[in-house]
């Protein structure tokens, strides 16, 4: 199961990724992240090299603005945005 850290205020993403099968965590709970979801007005990422544990290492960042749950759980899984080269 992946585990996925959800920035706070993202209630509806997080319900949304619990309900397919996701583990949800606290960036501050320690062991693997797969990713990391938030939103683009965020100011805690400056700091996020200091909250997340070391096993986050790898973790893929994913700015939720405009973008559907089907996209962000697409990203999830593909571990990558989109073609650039198309």
């Amino acid at each position: 199961m992946k585990r996925i850290a959800v920035e706070q205020g993202l209630e509806d993403i997080k319900s949304a990724l619990e309900s397919r099968g996701y583990e949800i965590v606290d960036y501050n709970d320690g062991g693997h992240i797969d990713a990391i979801v938030y939103r683009s007005i965020y100011d805690g990422l400056k700091n996020l090299n200091n909250s997340v544990d070391s096993n986050a290492y790898g973790a893929i960042l994913i700015n939720v603005n405009n973008k559907t749950i089907d996209e962000i759980q697409q990203i999830i899984e593909t571990r990558r945005y989109e073609n650039l080269f198309i």
